[in-house]
């Protein structure tokens, strides 16, 4: 009889099969070469690393894995072949008939009669072998069966272990699953599901983006190699161009060459004749008074009347005056400047897949806007990596746009100097405040739009007298001060800090904090800023530092000595029109020159800089005002001593300034403070020059003529600067009521317009 314990006990879907296949590794051993250390995905055809144990370590596709049953389940059914049947021990009663698909097995015709007779076994689907089965009705009856435990065979996989991530039955949540993490089945698949259209709908919306990024690339594709081509063809194009210059200057030089050799020629030939002729007369009169003389009686020779004498004589007389040497030279000499045209030649032009940045390009102007008068920007345009962009072509633009309506903007001349820079003019007709807009190829530059304010005349220092504001009394021993184009001012302070004020001196930031790592400072004595980039004087780090007007360390250049490229006591430095940095070198005695990178070029030494406290800036011309001692030294870029004026008393006071470094006292705190401290210029070359122990602002101008005198309210007088945009005057002050000792005292930011 057929054993009912046996109906049903089927092989679970994932545990049918486990094992019945060799791993990759074992499949392949003695069949040619060893098996890569890796498999192909079938889906993105990525190599996956085999881990540890083989392939059956890796996740399973069990969906896979049925999908394969129903097909085996599938051709063994449509087969004629004989089938054992899977219940009956005794195979006398016959061959399988059917496949019943709840229970997996293959029935013999006993088996199949039960089925349809037992209560619990009567509503199970039955094939009959032989059959066409559709893939799809199977798959829908055998997808219906809900897996069992392998541990616990009468249990389906309902729960889902977290801590293990593989399903499991009831029993296992409190046996082998104790203390893990579970939950159902349903609930984890379901919130799955979610995740998987969550996920989906989001491959919906970026599939669109990709394909169209795809056309574009596509495009672009397309279009560099069109470009590629243009830009093929237009070098060939210039070269012919070039080589067409090329020859026609070889034949106007060959011209040259033949039409020199011609006239040569001509020349000496001319000369030729000349000497012949004059031979041919010396030799006849030579010849005739040699007759004369020897056949002539006396009375035939004087009725000659010396006829023979005067002649030879004039023809001696010009052959001796006439130059017996070539009129011309033998050779015929052409400079072709060959070397400087290879090296022309070599360095012309350049191919790049770099594009302009205008965002990078920049600008900037060393003079003031003034009501009906013309004033100059310097545009310089950038490349995306932040070099000169080179190639040209670009569509360069200035306006100045009244903030007043009512009235006109006014569109700047541009100059073109096909070096990847540009002039441009433009002349206010609206005084007030404006704004300055520079574009390239229709994008702003960087710092544009820029709020632009139009004087109705110079400044007028003469003016400065009760025309200050107080902006700021927050800030704690200001040492220096610069302003960015933006209007923001960088302050220096001897609490090792920066304060960084907005335009109307509210704090917008401090950068940095004491120590000597990069963004750290020991008293930041001098401040300059060039675009973007902020440089400080590090006195007592003896070292300079680059850094981003954010507070972003860039670079870090030098280290405390005496040789090119070190610093004592760096007080002061600016930043010049060519990008190079001037630093007053204070323990050492000098002004060093140097690159922005750090690489020093020269190092001006002298008398006039044995007392070096300070820079005041440099004038139109390029010559660097120091301020020494108690008077400036103007000293051209080599080092040539041009003036000097000012000549203030010495006061001799201590003060706190120096290390312990300083040349001035070796191994002293302390050293002399000079009258002197600091200065600023403006774009007419005139000193604006601060003498601190009386509290005046003396004003020189650009010959060193002294106008006029201010007296500067608000303490001891610590930092100047000049604001780009209006060309105010900016100090920074320091309270009197400690007086040179060295405690931290409050400070005021105070403002002048002139």
């Amino acid at each position: 009889s057929i054993q009912e314990e046996n109906i049903g006990e089927r092989p679970s879907i994932q545990e049918e099969n486990i094992g019945e296949r060799p791993s990759i590794q074992e499949e392949n051993i003695g069949e040619g070469p060893q098996p890569s250390s890796s498999i192909k995905c079938p889906l993105c055809s990525r190599a996956v690393s085999i881990p540890v144990g083989g392939v059956y370590v890796l996740p399973q596709d069990l969906h896979l894995d049925f999908e394969t049953k129903v097909a085996q389940y599938q051709s063994r059914i449509s087969q004629k072949s004989e089938v054992a049947c899977d219940v009956c021990i005794d195979s006398s009663l016959g061959s399988a008939l059917g496949f019943c698909c709840s229970c997996l097995q293959f029935l013999c015709k006993v088996c199949c009669d039960y089925h349809k007779r037992a209560r619990h076994l009567h509503s199970h689907k039955i094939f009959t072998l032989g059959e066409e089965v559709a893939k799809e009705e199977l798959f829908a009856k055998m997808k219906s069966l809900e897996p069992s435990c392998s541990l616990h065979d009468q249990n389906k996989l309902r729960f889902y272990c977290e801590t293990c991530n593989c399903s499991i039955c009831r029993d296992c949540t409190v046996v082998a699953h104790k203390d893990h993490k579970c939950v159902e089945l349903s609930c984890i698949a379901q919130s799955c599901r979610n995740e998987i259209k969550s996920l989906i709908a989001s491959a919906n919306d970026i599939m669109p983006k990709l394909a169209r990024a795809i056309d574009t690339n596509i495009k672009v594709l397309e279009g560099a190699e069109a470009s590629g081509k243009t830009v093929a063809k237009y070098i060939k194009d210039t070269f012919l161009l070039l080589q067409k210059a090329l020859d026609d200057r070889m034949n106007q030089l060959l011209e040259d060459a033949n039409s020199t050799t011609m006239s040569i020629t001509a020349a000496l030939v001319l000369q030729g004749e000349g000497f012949d002729r004059l031979k041919q007369d010396v030799s006849n009169y030579s010849n005739f008074s040699s007759h004369v003389a020897q056949a002539y009686t006396d009375h035939e020779l004087m009725a000659l009347k010396q006829l023979p004498l005067t002649e030879l004589q004039a023809a001696i007389i010009k052959a001796e005056s006439v130059s017996l040497l070539p009129c011309k030279s033998s050779e015929v000499k052409v400079c072709l400047q060959k070397n400087v045209l290879i090296r022309e030649l070599s360095n012309l032009g350049y191919v790049t897949d770099i594009n302009l940045c205008p965002t990078k390009s920049t600008w900037k102007t060393n003079s003031l806007a003034i009501l009906n008068s013309p004033f100059q920007l310097k545009v310089k345009s950038l490349d995306s990596s932040g070099q000169k962009y080179l190639l040209g072509d670009l569509q360069v633009a200035a306006k100045i746009q009244p903030q007043v309506s009512g009235y006109q903007a006014v569109e700047g001349q541009v100059e073109d100097h096909e070096d990847g820079t540009y002039t441009i003019t433009l002349t206010p007709l609206t005084a007030g405040p404006h704004q300055l807009l520079i574009t390239i190829d229709g994008q702003d530059i960087n710092n544009s739009p820029y709020n632009l304010e139009v004087r109705h005349s110079k400044p007028n220092y003469n003016t400065m007298n009760g025309g200050y504001k107080v902006l700021n009394t927050s800030i704690m021993s200001p040492l220096c001060i610069a302003i960015h184009e933006n209007g923001d001012m960088f302050i220096g302070s001897e609490i090792n800090c920066i304060y960084v004020l907005d335009q109307k001196g509210v704090q917008k930031s401090v950068i940095g904090s004491m120590g000597n790592g990069p963004g750290q400072f020991d008293t930041p004595s001098g401040l300059a800023i060039k675009e973007d980039v902020l440089y400080v004087a590090d006195c007592n780090n003896h070292r300079i530092q680059k850094l981003k007007i954010s507070g972003e360390s860039i670079d870090v250049i030098g280290k405390f000595g005496s040789s090119l490229g070190e610093f004592n006591c760096p007080c002061a430095l600016v930043v010049d029109a060519n990008d190079k940095l001037i630093v007053a070198d204070r323990g050492n005695c000098r002004i060093q020159v140097m690159n922005i990178d750090g690489t020093c070029l020269s190092s001006i030494n002298g008398n006039q800089l044995e007392s070096i406290c300070g820079l005041a800036g440099l004038d139109p011309e390029g010559n660097i005002h120091v301020l020494n001692s108690s008077k400036v030294t103007v000293i051209s870029p080599d080092g040539a001593l041009v003036k000097t004026y000012g000549n203030v008393p010495r006061q001799q006071v201590v003060h706190r300034s120096c290390s312990k470094h300083c040349r001035r006292g070796v191994h002293a705190s302390f050293c002399l403070y000079y009258q002197l401290n600091a200065g600023a210029i403006d774009y007419q070359g005139f000193s604006l020059i601060l003498e601190d122990a009386k509290n005046l602002l003396h004003v020189f101008d650009s010959v060193g003529n002294e106008p006029c005198v201010q007296q500067i309210p608000g303490g001891k007088l610590r930092g100047i600067a000049l604001s780009p945009s209006d060309g105010s005057v900016c100090i920074v002050t320091r309270s009197q009521q400690y007086g040179h000792v060295a405690i931290h005292a409050p400070g005021a930011l105070i403002k002048y317009n002139v």
